[in-house]
C-alpha cells in the first residue's frame, strides 16, 4: 500500500505490549513530537514509519508485513496508520542508544558526549544500517511524487539514503532539538560530521525550530566547506540548493484545553489537590533526562525556603518527570540526582506539615495537563531544548494565571521571553530570585502574561505547522539532479 504522505521517526505514536495471555493492547507514547505530529496524520491520508521497541511492536510489526498492510490504531487525535520496522535488536540499541542518545543528542544539548574509538565506529556502522533500512521503508511506502518527512537526529542520514532510492518523491527532515553551536559540533569525528551533513542534504528541505538552531546547523555546514548563503538560509549543491527553513511549532490549544476539562483529567486534579492541599503550587512536567536540568531547580526551590521560611507549608514543587531512556546510565544517574535533591530539601524542613517538594515519576498525560492546568508557577530551566512545548502546553490549560519562568535556552524562549520570567538555566541563584519575583507577581501583570503566552503558544498549531511546510515543500523548484554532492566540501563556491 503506497501514500502520499509519509512520517518517519524513531518511535512510533504509541507502546504496543502484550498481557500474560498474549493479548495485545497499546498507549500512547511520550515525547513532544508524538504530540505534534499523531494530528495531522488523523485524517488517514498517511502513514507513521517507527522502530519496533517493545515485544509488542514486533509482534505488530511481523503481522504487517505479513498482511502488506499498515496497521490502524485509535488516539484522541483520531486514527493514525502506523508501521513499525523489526529491528535488529543490538543494531537498534548502538543505532538509539551509544549514536542517537549518548552522542548526538548529547552533543545538540551541548552536554558530554563519549570518546572516538572502534566502539564507537562500529556503533556508527549500526546507525548507518538502521537508517538505511528506515529509508527502504519510505521508499517502500511512498507513492509516486510522494512527500516524505523524516524526523530528528536519529534519521539525520536517511535523507540522502532515500533520495537514491526514490529520486521522485520530495523530502523535508525536522530537527526537532537544538543545533550544537559550531565548536560544539566539531567534538564529532570530522567523518561522522561530514556523513551527517550529507546524509541530512538529501533532504529538499531542512526545518528547524528556532532561528537560532538553524543559524547553527548553516555555520557546521560552511566549517565542512560547503557554499552557505545565511541571508537566504539555503546550502548550494552541484544542481540544486537545500532549502533550510524554521518552523516554530505551536499547540492545539482548544484540544488541550477540552482534554484538561475532560473525565480522566479531572480525576487527576482531585488527586493532584489532595496532594497539594490548598499550597501555592510550582511545577515542573518533564521527562526525566540530563537536558530538563531539574536538580539545578529543585536546589533554587530549596533556597527559596530558606531565605523564606514562611513558605515551608505554603508553597509545595510538584516535581513531575516521567521515566525515560532507564536503560542507559547517564539517565539512571540523573534520575538518582534528582531523587537526592528532592529528599535533601524535604529534610531540611521535618517539622512541615507535608513535604514541600513532591516527586511523580509517573508517565500520565492526564496527570500532567492536571498539575499544568493548577499551577501557579511553571519552571522550565532546561540546558537547551528544541522548543519545549510544555511551556506552551502550560500556557494552553492553566486556569490558575500561572507564571511561567523559562531558560533562555529553551527554544521556546525566542516567542515567550516576553511574557515570562526568563534565567540562566545554570544559575540557580537567578532561578531562585524567579520563584520569589513570581509568587509577588502582581494579579494584573500574571493575567496579562499568561493572556500574551496563550497567543503565542497557539500560534502554527500541528496542523497549521505541517500546512505550512508542505506549502513550502510545494514551492520548491523541481529536482535538477539526483545527487547530493561530496561528503566533504565539493559543493564550495
Amino acid at each position: 500500500m503506497s501514500h502520499a504522505l509519509v512520517i518517519a521517526c524513531n518511535r512510533g505514536p504509541v507502546d504496543f505490549r502484550t498481557d500474560p495471555s498474549g493479548t495485545i493492547s497499546y498507549r500512547r507514547g511520550e515525547g513532544g513530537l508524538i504530540a505534534v505530529l499523531t494530528p495531522v496524520l488523523a485524517d488517514g491520508e498517511g502513514v507513521w514509519i517507527a522502530g519496533a521497541r517493545t515485544d509488542g511492536d514486533r509482534i505488530v510489526a511481523r503481522r504487517a508485513t505479513s498482511s502488506g498492510e499498515p496497521t490502524a490504531v485509535d488516539l484522541p487525535d483520531g486514527v493514525v496508520a502506523v508501521r513499525y520496522l523489526d529491528l535488529d535488536p543490538r543494531a537498534y540499541a548502538a543505532y538509539y542508544g551509544t549514536i542517537g542518545t549518548e552522542t548526538l543528542w548529547f552533543l545538540h544539548h551541548h552536554l558530554p558526549i563519549p570518546a572516538s574509538g572502534p566502539a564507537f565506529e562500529a556503533a556508527w556502522r549500526d546507525y548507518e544500517r538502521v537508517n538505511d533500512e528506515f529509508a527502504a521503508a519510505c521508499a517502500d511506502a511512498a507513492a509516486p511524487g510522494a512527500t516524505v518527512l523524516l524526523q530528528d537526529y536519529h534519521l539525520a542520514l536517511a535523507p540522502s539514503q532515500v533520495r537514491r532510492r526514490r529520486p521522485d518523491v520530495r523530502t523535508a527532515h525536522f530537527t526537532m532539538c537544538p543545533w550544537a553551536d559550531p565548536a560544539h559540533f566539531r567534538q564529532l569525528p570530522e567523518h561522522t560530521a561530514r556523513s551527517l551533513i550529507h546524509g541530512m542534504l538529501g533532504a529538499d528541505l531542512l526545518a528547524f525550530l528556532t532561528p537560532r538552531w538553524a543559524q547553527a546547523f548553516l555555520a557546521s555546514c560552511a566549517d565542512l566547506g560547503y557554499a552557505v548563503d545565511p541571508a537566504r538560509r539555503e546550502v548550494r549543491l552541484p544542481g540544486r540548493t537545500v532549502s533550510v527553513r524554521v518552523y516554530p511549532v505551536g499547540v492545539d490549544v482548544p484540544m488541550l484545553r477540552e482534554r484538561a476539562a475532560a473525565g480522566p483529567a479531572r480525576v487527576e486534579g482531585e488527586r493532584l489537590d489532595e496532594v497539594v492541599a490548598g499550597r501555592t503550587l510550582v511545577a515542573r512536567v518533564e521527562r526525566m533526562e540530563p537536558a530538563k536540568n531539574a536538580v539545578r531547580g529543585i536546589e533554587a526551590f530549596g533556597e527559596l525556603l530558606r531565605a523564606r521560611p514562611e513558605l515551608v507549608d505554603r508553597v509545595v514543587h510538584y516535581v513531575l518527570a516521567y521515566e525515560s531512556r532507564s536503560s542507559l546510565p547517564a539517565y539512571r544517574e540523573y534520575a538518582a540526582a534528582v531523587a537526592t535533591a528532592v529528599s535533601a530539601v524535604n529534610a531540611r524542613h521535618p517539622t512541615a506539615a507535608r513535604p514541600p517538594v513532591v516527586l511523580d515519576t509517573r508517565n500520565n498525560l492526564d496527570r500532567g495537563l492536571a498539575v499544568l492546568t493548577r499551577a501557579d508557577v511553571l519552571v522550565v530551566n532546561s540546558w537547551r531544548d528544541g522548543m519545549n512545548l510544555v511551556a506552551k502546553e502550560g500556557a494552553a490549560v492553566n486556569a490558575r494565571d500561572g507564571v511561567l519562568i523559562l531558560s533562555r535556552d529553551a527554544g521556546a524562549a525566542d516567542q515567550l521571553s516576553p511574557y515570562a520570567l526568563t534565567v540562566d538555566p545554570g544559575d540557580v541563584g537567578q532561578l531562585t530570585r524567579a520563584l520569589a519575583a513570581a509568587l509577588d507577581l502582581p494579579a494584573s501583570r500574571r493575567r496579562e502574561w499568561l493572556h500574551g503566552l496563550r497567543q503565542a503558544s497557539g500560534a502554527m498549531a500541528p496542523r497549521g505547522w505541517l500546512e505550512a511546510v508542505l506549502t513550502d515543500m510545494a514551492a520548491l523548484p523541481d529536482h535538477l539532479d539526483t545527487s547530493v554532492g561530496s561528503h566533504a566540501g565539493s559543493s564550495s563556491a
